[in-house]
Order: C-alpha cells, then structure tokens, then sequence
C-alpha cells in the first residue's frame, strides 16, 4: 500500500511518503522553497517524493477545517483519494511509530488540532482512545506563544528562545501566574483568560521567561503522571509542538514514573503528515534521516582534522533529517571554544540573543563522562546535565544528541577521530544563515556568507 502524508497550511508543510510499512521520504516544505516556516501546500516536497518513489494510492490530511482546499491541491499532483484523518491521533501516531509498543500512554500537546489543544489517553490493540481532552482556547500552546510574543519574540518562530533564557532568570513570578493566569492541579489546568489575542508584546524579561518555562514543566509533570496513574502503563507517547521544549521533557524523564517516552524529532505539524499516514498503514520509523540526499564530499576524517585545527566545519552529508533539529547530516560541526562560539554568533547573525547555548554531541559510550542523561535520546528532544569536560553553559545543562554507530555512522567517525586529540564533545548547530531554513543541497550554500 503506497500512501502520502500531507502537513499544510498553517506554519509547518510537509509531507511524507510509505510504502508496505517503509518510511521512503519524508521533508519540510521549507527546504525545497526556501523559506523558512513555509505553510503552504507542499508541491515541492510532494513532486520530489512522487518523482523518486512514484504515485499513491492514498493522500492522508488531518485537518477538518481545510480539507477541502487539500482535496483541490492535491488532485494536481496525484491520483491518490484523498483520507481525512484527526490531528491529535495523527500527532499521536507519529511518535507511537518510533517504537515497537502495543500499548501505551499517549499525551499531544500543542496549540490546537482540530477542537482540541492537549489529548491525553492510550494505545492499545492498534487503536487510539482518548480519556481527556482539552479544548481550544484553554490552550498550553496557546500561553506559551503568547509569552513569546510579550517577550519581544515571534510566536510559533520564536518558543525555543523563551526556554533558553528561562536558565537566565528566576521563576518569581510562578505563583502569580499560576493564581491570576494558568492554574492547574492534580490532572487538569485552565487559562483563566482568553489569550487568542495576546496579552500584548514587549522586550525580554529572564525572570518572566523562567515563570512561564516553569509553569509549562510543572503542568506536563502533572499531566504525564495523572496519565500514568490512569493507565497503568510505564511507557508514554508524546508529541505535539510543546513536545520541542527539550527542558520540559527531560523533567517528565525525571521526575514520572514511565521507563520509556517516545518523542517524534518532527514533533509539530510537520510530523502531523507522517502520522496521519501511519493511521492508515503503521510504519517503523528508524531514523530520523527521510530527506533529500546530498553531500559536500567531505570524510569523516578531513572533517576531524579540520575540526581539531580549529575551524568551524560545514556538513552535508546524506539524506537530510526529518524535524526541526539539525543532527549531523546539515551541521556546522566545531570545538566548543569560546572563539568557535562567537565565530558562530557572527555566522548566525546572532547579536542579541547571543546568549543562547549550542548544543553539544558526543558518542553514547562516551556520554556518561561529561554528562548526566536523565533519559537516552539521539534526537536532542531531551537535556542531560553537564559534569565533566570543557563543553559550558550558564546553566550547565545542555540538549545533548547521543551519536552511535547506527544512529550516524559519519557523525559517529568524526567524533572517533577527535575523542583521539583531546576532543570527545563537539558543537552541532544548524547549516542555515539567518532567517534561512537548514540547508538542503550543496547548492543552497550560497546563501551562507562565511566569516573572515
């Protein structure tokens, strides 16, 4: 059974191919168009996974309210019959699939989806059933967004900023919002105010940002572990947009009782394509690396001994990843000095937010060295504390990816050359220039400007 998956329309196109169970092709929108965020239908994305692995016999969507745009677009590029599918199971789904699991807790929390913005129930005999559910506007993603917008950020764009200078600042202002604005307890949270217009923008306060950081770990806690007790069961699925905030999710690691959380890398509507194809045919996903192929004929070895000599080596090696996070296949790959640090600040563009962190890579047999991992993950969806080593951070936490041999056999060999001259963690950031999607092919670099 061949079957497409379709992410559109609202901030994160993409889609997805299968077959028989196989994931052959997956992308975001974005890297074809060239811009960032593209939330159009995704032809690109679509005519290169039509023209690589053929037509379908089925088109999944998951998105009621624009359903019959879908059904318009996609009739210019396939044959496919169109399948409606819901949002929330689709999320569902796409991190079910990383897993071999019959049964399971499953939690989606985002903005919205469909009626819904948090869905908290079980898998089990290859069906979805919900417990609770949370409606629209009464929205964790929702409050989230509109404190990226108060903080002088770009909600849906700009989330990931709040959480890293949440390590600035100090949750003073908690128990206001907890009283006054979120409240929540043993299962169950409610905005005390209608948010879907904001609450108005400013400039960044760390204090704040540590608030709502926050007020997001203790309400996910406070979900998973309801959820565990109503279950019963020791392993969660979870995705959704706020499944991004790698701090949050290594709290639920920490400090619930589940001895496996299966996180999608595409957590946000990008991986809605993936599991709204899964709903009709359950693949396996593997690994993260579903993209287009490419390279810029750099070994594992030169680029180790660029790396050890102190330059900031650009990496695209293979399929590119799946999700939101470069992972080693369309990287800038570097020592963590402080001159590499503000090397990449002026690469980046960063000026400002120059504060935030780069994320470290090591290989899994080394990890236990430098860091503390609460919760094993190769798709930097988790932080692990740091301990040992010259890899820093204001907070000494970082969002570390474990590399293995399978995981990223390219990325695992650079590591093993430069474990050997004193160099066991590396930065990994993202191949991009600044308001730029993450490469896709050797020919997109010619929108990176090089430093001198």
């Amino acid at each position: 059974m061949k079957i497409l998956g379709v992410s559109s329309y609202h901030h994160d196109s993409a889609a997805v191919s299968l077959k028989n169970g196989f994931i052959e092709g997956a992308s975001h929108e974005e890297r074809f168009s060239r811009v960032k965020f593209d939330n159009r239908f995704p032809k690109n994305t679509v005519e290169w996974l039509r023209d690589t692995y053929d037509d379908w016999e089925f088109a999944a969507f998951y998105e009621k309210e624009t359903y019959s745009q879908f059904k318009s677009d996609i009739r210019k590029y396939t044959t496919a019959k169109p399948v409606l599918v819901d949002h929330h199971e689709s999320h569902a789904m796409s991190s079910i699939i990383l897993t071999d699991w019959t049964e399971c807790a499953i939690m989606v929390v985002d903005t919205v989806g469909g009626k819904f913005s948090t869905s908290l129930g079980a898998y089990r005999n290859g069906k979805i059933e919900w417990i609770k559910r949370f409606r629209y506007p009464n929205s964790l993603g929702l409050f989230y967004s509109s404190a990226t917008r108060l903080l002088g950020f770009e909600p849906l764009v700009d989330e990931c900023k709040i959480m890293s200078a949440a390590a600035y600042g100090e949750p003073k202002w908690e128990a206001l919002i907890k009283d006054k604005i979120l409240h929540y307890e043993d299962g169950d949270y409610q905005l005390l105010h209608n948010l879907t217009r904001g609450v108005g923008s400013g400039a960044l306060d760390w204090d704040i940002a540590a608030s709502v950081q926050r007020t997001i770990e203790n309400i996910l806690v406070n979900l998973a572990d309801w959820l565990y007790r109503e279950t019963g069961y020791d392993k969660l699925a979870y995705s959704g947009g706020v499944a991004l905030n790698c701090v949050a999710n290594s709290k639920i690691a920490r400090y619930c009782t589940y001895n496996q959380i299966a996180i999608q890398p595409a957590a946000g509507d990008a991986g809605c394509a993936l599991g709204a194809a899964a709903l009709i045919s359950r693949p396996l996903m593997q690994t993260p690396f579903l993209g287009y192929e490419s390279t810029n004929y750099v070994s594992a070895e030169e680029a180790a001994r660029r790396i050890i000599d102190g330059e900031i080596v650009a990496v695209i090696q293979g399929r590119a990843e799946f999700g939101p996070r470069a992972l080693g296949n369309r990287s800038w790959l570097c020592t963590p000095t402080q001159d590499n640090i503000n090397k990449l600040n002026d690469m980046k563009k960063r000026g400002k937010d120059s504060w935030r962190p780069y994320a470290p890579i090591v290989q899994k047999e080394e990890a236990d060295r430098f860091f503390h991992i609460h919760h094993p993950n190769e798709h930097m969806m988790f932080t692990a504390d740091i301990i040992d080593g010259n890899f820093k951070t204001h907070d000494s936490s970082a969002r570390v990816q474990l590399v293995t041999g399978t995981s990223n056999a390219y990325l695992w060999k650079v590591l093993e050359y430069t474990r050997q001259y004193g160099w066991p963690v590396l930065i990994n950031t993202s191949l991009n220039a600044r308001g730029k999607p993450i490469v896709n092919s050797l020919q997109d670099m010619n929108e990176i400007q090089l430093y001198n």
